[in-house]
């Protein structure tokens, strides 16, 4: 098979990347190879490069500066999505489009399945919901794939945060009023790889849109708290201790979803997809990062 990802060149992208060139002739285009807001640009390389699949894993995902960078969010989370299922449809190529828990308000006490209320409290979730409305309603032959609390060994993520603070502080708060499933590329990446094989089957009819998240939930901080355990594993770490901090006591522009859990059983039925355990890709890519 061939296999379009935009993005590439993000956390996930890069990952996703790798893992199907391994199987699969890929072309792999970054945001300066690919700007998928240009309409024209997409349906010139789509085009030219006739793909089984298209996978966009391009995204605006800097939370807060969303809260004043609003039009750029929308470009990027809505009108790219929207350009991109135009294009696929017209040469009827299947599109998995990555969205998010932020489409989601945390209101909820159990965890989100595929078909609760919509409300996203921040800018980013917005863009990404409204981004997921435009793949429903210009391409029918789409999968979107919220995932949550991504963590991997590209990019700036939660992991390289925490393990900068334990290196350089006795003592420093995290928030654990939040829950959630922190989430690894590797096994967003396989479950993506997954969906393509199912896909492939000629009877396949049960597009639409789907949850993924590693398992078990817990919170940032007893996430933070496991990353240093891991981490000192390698190294000496100058923290003593990590504390919980609340919400209220960590103000940020973007609001966040108290609760981010999703219901994942969807995928499971459908694809025979179970979750992977976040703390086997936590340990791995630890060693990763110290070996690199």
């Amino acid at each position: 098979m061939k296999i379009l990802i935009t993005g590439a060149g993000g956390q996930l992208g890069q990952t996703l990347s790798k893992q199907t060139a391994d199987l699969h002739e890929t072309i792999t285009l970054d945001r300066n190879a690919l700007d998928i807001t240009n309409l024209q640009d997409v349906e010139k390389v789509i085009a030219q490069t006739k793909p089984d699949y298209v996978i966009n894993t391009a995204a605006y995902t800097a939370v807060d500066k969303a809260e004043t960078e609003t039009e750029q969010a929308f470009k990027i989370n809505r009108d790219g999505p929207a350009n991109l299922a135009s294009v696929c449809a017209k040469f009827d190529i299947p599109l998995i489009h990555i969205s998010t828990d932020y489409v989601f308000n945390g209101q909820k006490s159990t965890p989100y399945v595929e078909t609760d209320e919509i409300c996203p409290i921040n800018v980013y979730g917005d863009s990404k919901w409204q981004g997921e409305e435009a793949v429903r309603a210009a391409c029918d032959k789409h999968i979107i794939l919220r995932v949550s609390w991504v963590f991997g060994f590209h990019g700036h993520n939660f992991v390289k945060t925490v393990q900068r603070l334990a290196r350089e502080l006795e003592e420093f708060k995290i928030v654990a009023d939040q829950q959630g499933c922190p989430t690894a590329t590797v096994h967003i990446s396989q479950v993506i790889l997954r969906i393509i094989d199912k896909l492939s089957d000629s009877d396949f009819s049960d597009y639409g849109t789907y949850h993924y998240c590693d398992s078990p939930a817990t919170n940032w901080c007893e996430f933070a708290k496991a990353i240093t355990e891991e981490t000192r594993s390698y190294e000496d770490l100058a923290v003593k201790n990590i504390l919980p901090n609340t919400t209220a006591g960590y103000p940020t522009p973007a609001a966040r979803p108290q609760n981010s859990r999703m219901d994942c059983s969807k995928l499971q039925q459908v694809f025979g997809i179970e979750q992977y355990a976040w703390r086997d890709a936590l340990k791995k890519l630890v060693k990763e990062l110290n070996d690199a």
